[in-house]
């Protein structure tokens, strides 16, 4: 079909101007075998789809980028895509070469050659009828015939809403005819060995009354349906044809149906709760939903969504297993193939994109042999439900042989068999249980007294502590997996670097509220030389302390605790020296050793709760840190423990947050601007987009002199600052502000406490709060100091 190239004379002298600079390597085209036309090939992304094959010629090959692996790893493009090469035949004889462009279920394919008989175009794709097809097969192709020492220029042109899986590649005939013949071939003996075992299926679980079957069996042959649509079958239903990615989607809705409630039942899913059930059933209606918002609406939306409610059947799948266990809800071991399959799939994902970084990563790959897997699940669960139906059978006959022994003699031998059972279990789990009730009663306990005061006060900090302890009760259920192995010593140390100030105020809280509860005192003396930023693993150092401070607190009653924390600098490091002090019962020194074991209490620890397991944790712990507890004691005149760590000292610059994330109501900075200086380009860009999500208009700013040029420049409701800096520090800034702005008020945000020089003793920010602080306590410092601001004006 001739091409007609519109634009007159003068886009013709412009393609006879460019047509030398854009000259590029001529491919062969009379190559034996498969070719494909990586790093030969020039891709161009038309995104207005208004270029015409004069235009795209015309372009420099600066415009065009060589196509590769990888080039299209969006997967979908609203764009048409151009692809420009040269084929060329060295020979002496005229030969032919066919071209594929990629996966057979791109929609709009228009290939433009340029030969002696000027241009023509050939069509193809699921959207062009057959009858303008320049070549009918399943999988698009387009042949040239060159002429000896012939030189041909090809633009191809693709437009494709599904997705845009490109692989051109060139053939010889026979090559061609072999690799689509021998595709045939397995297609149709995997479709039709896999429809075999879906009929079976279907049959089997129709008389055997299996749900199991039947839905498997459904969901097997959609999702057949679903890989022959997207493999471009329908070119033998051409009615259909062009109705391809409207079938792909109620196809893929179909059985992802079925598959959700062949799950259901597999795990047995209703013995699980109705709150478990709500969810899995809203994320299937949600796939559902956006699944068929392809076939009626934005297919590019429709995939993108789902490709991430997809990532729920890779979470359902291991927490129904999960909580089936933990409920003692007996499932089929097909439920654990599939938990394995999942298991081993993750495992390749990472390898492949992870380990060996692929550039060429792609969604899906769809292909009928994909379909074995579940045609395996299928086979195994028709194995598991004739083994069940064997099963039932023998154990009804052998309870009909058994009806005539004693009812008592039968009872005695379950309670005999069940007690032995329970022994062993309970020894095997006796020491796993103990260190855990250790650890998880202390978070208890605190969450029970600060909801009592949060009863009966209207201060949000008991509510703010309870959150917190929660979330170290989480964290402690996560230590789970680690204590399992029965040792502690088997725990590995994550160190990160990470706000030493903010840390040990956390710990002050809560070593205050458990003091309390004995009517004691604790008081902090934390050095003033302490580092800002250290490496250490803070989750396992807050268990050592707590457990310090809980010990000294359940055997000191009104008295007092100290938590004493020194440094010792060095070049790159510090050695941090921990002290807990208490003026409790105390025990005898030649008891040291015994008290540091598990299960182990002094003798006057009668009337005080425990399990005589916090001093062997936190020995324990120790050791994996390269310390040791020190202990001093005099019976009725107080205990003291100590170690020390080494760690090294960080930077600023490499802690991941500079807040914790909660949510914060009633926040609106709507007509509120704050200005945001700070050294730290992290700080910046994470304080001023919380604070702009909460509407707040933020200026950012990296140096004091910054900040005093925008405050020239601009009125401002609120100034957050840091104390060190480079320049001129925050202390000095704070001079000046409160010299010309004496009404703006000020915040210090900082990784330590406010330390003011001696020039500068008499002021005093208006506020302060140490990283990382709440984010709901931050938002609520910085809305009350926008709100003082206006009604001072």
């Amino acid at each position: 079909m001739a091409f007609k190239a519109g634009g007159g004379l003068f886009s013709a002298l412009l393609l006879l101007l460019v047509w030398p600079l854009s000259a590029e390597a001529a491919v062969d085209a009379c190559l034996d075998g498969e070719v494909p036309l990586y790093g030969q090939a020039s891709l161009l992304e038309d995104p207005t789809h208004a270029l015409e094959p004069a235009e795209v010629l015309a372009l420099p090959l600066s415009a065009f980028v060589p196509y590769r692996p990888g080039l299209l790893s969006w997967n979908f493009t609203r764009s048409a895509i151009w692809l420009r090469f040269t084929l060329q035949n060295e020979r002496s004889g005229p030969c032919s070469s066919w071209l594929t462009i990629g996966e057979p279920r791109l929609e709009e394919l228009k290939v433009y050659s340029k030969g002696a008989g000027g241009w023509t175009l050939e069509q193809a794709g699921s959207l062009v009828p057959l009858d303008q097809w320049g070549f009918l097969a399943r999988q698009p192709r387009f042949e040239f015939q060159l002429q000896p020492g012939e030189q041909r220029q090809v633009l191809v042109r693709v437009v494709s809403r599904s997705v845009m899986w490109l692989a051109p590649t060139l053939w010889d005939q026979q090559t061609l005819i072999e690799s689509m013949s021998a595709e045939h071939l397995l297609d149709g003996f995997t479709f039709g060995a896999v429809l075999l075992i879906v009929l079976v299926g279907l049959v089997v679980g129709i008389v055997i009354r299996s749900k199991l079957l039947v839905l498997n069996g459904l969901a097997l042959l959609f999702y057949c349906a679903v890989v022959l649509v997207v493999d471009g079958y329908l070119f033998y239903w051409p009615t259909l044809l062009p109705w391809s990615r409207m079938a792909v989607a109620i196809l893929s809705a179909i059985t992802y149906v079925f598959c959700y409630f062949f799950i259901f039942e597999l795990f047995r899913m209703r013995f699980l709760g109705r709150w478990f059930n709500a969810i899995t059933l809203g994320l299937l209606c949600a796939t559902v939903i956006v699944l068929l918002q392809g076939a009626f609406g934005d297919f590019f939306m429709s995939r993108e969504r789902f490709y991430i409610l997809r990532l729920g059947i890779y979470i359902l799948l291991p927490v129904s297993l999960l909580l089936s266990v933990i409920r003692r809800v007996p499932v089929s071991w097909v439920a654990w193939l599939l938990c394995l399959q999942l298991l081993l799939q993750g495992i390749y994902w990472l390898y492949r994109n992870v380990v060996l970084d692929y550039e060429f990563k792609v969604l899906d790959g769809y292909s009928l042999q994909t379909s074995f897997f579940l045609a395996l699940v299928l086979v195994c669960t028709l194995i598991s439900e004739v083994r069940q139906l064997r099963q039932r059978e023998r154990e009804a006959n052998e309870e009909v042989a058994h009806l005539q022994r004693a009812k008592h003699e039968r009872l005695e031998s379950q309670v005999e068999q069940r007690t032995t059972q329970l022994r062993e279990s309970l020894d095997a789990r006796s020491s796993l249980l103990g260190r855990i009730s250790h650890d998880l009663r202390s978070p208890l306990g605190s969450i029970i007294s600060y909801a009592r005061e949060a009863r009966a006060s209207d201060s949000v900090g008991y509510l703010r502590r309870i959150e917190r302890l929660a979330g170290q009760q989480l964290s402690l259920l996560d230590d789970l997996v680690a204590l399992s192995r029965v040792e502690l010593q088997h725990i590995e140390l994550s160190l990160a670097p990470g706000y030493l100030f903010g840390f040990l105020r956390e710990i002050e809280e809560e070593g205050s509220f458990l003091a309390q509860r004995g009517n004691n005192v604790l008081r902090c003396d934390f050095a003033e030389d302490l580092p800002a930023i250290v490496n250490a693993d803070f989750q396992q150092l807050r268990r050592v302390l707590m457990n310090l401070l809980s010990n000294a607190a359940k055997f000191t009653r009104d008295g007092l605790i100290v938590l004493q924390v020194s440094a010792v600098r060095e070049e790159a490091s510090v050695r941090l020296r921990f002290t807990v002090r208490d003026t409790g019962v105390g025990f005898p020194a030649e008891n040291s050793y015994r008290m540091l074991e598990a299960f182990r209490r002094g003798d006057n620890a009668s009337g005080v709760d425990g399990f005589g397991l916090g001093l062997s944790i936190v020995v324990e712990l120790l050791k994996q840190m390269d310390a040791a507890l020190q202990v001093n004691s005099v019976p009725g005149g107080g205990s003291a423990f100590s170690f020390a760590l080494q760690l090294e000292v960080g930077s600023e610059e490499e802690v991941d947050s500079v807040f914790h994330e909660d949510y914060a109501s009633g926040v609106d900075g709507d007509g509120f601007s704050i200005l945001l200086v700070d050294d730290v380009e992290l700080t910046r860009e994470f304080l001023g987009d919380l604070l702009l999500g909460y509407g707040f208009d933020v200026v950012t700013v990296a140096t004091a002199e910054e900040a005093l040029e925008e405050l020239e420049r601009s009125p401002f409701d609120l100034l957050v600052t840091d104390q060190l800096m480079p320049g001129i520090d925050g202390w000095e800034l704070l001079q000046v502000v409160r010299s010309r702005y004496g009404a703006l008020p000020v915040l210090l945000y900082s990784s330590m406490p406010p330390r003011p020089k001696a020039a500068y003793s008499d002021l005093a920010f208006d506020a302060s709060l140490l990283k990382p602080s709440s984010t709901e306590a931050l938002l609520e410092q910085v809305q009350s100091l926008c709100e003082r601001r206006r009604q001072a004006d």
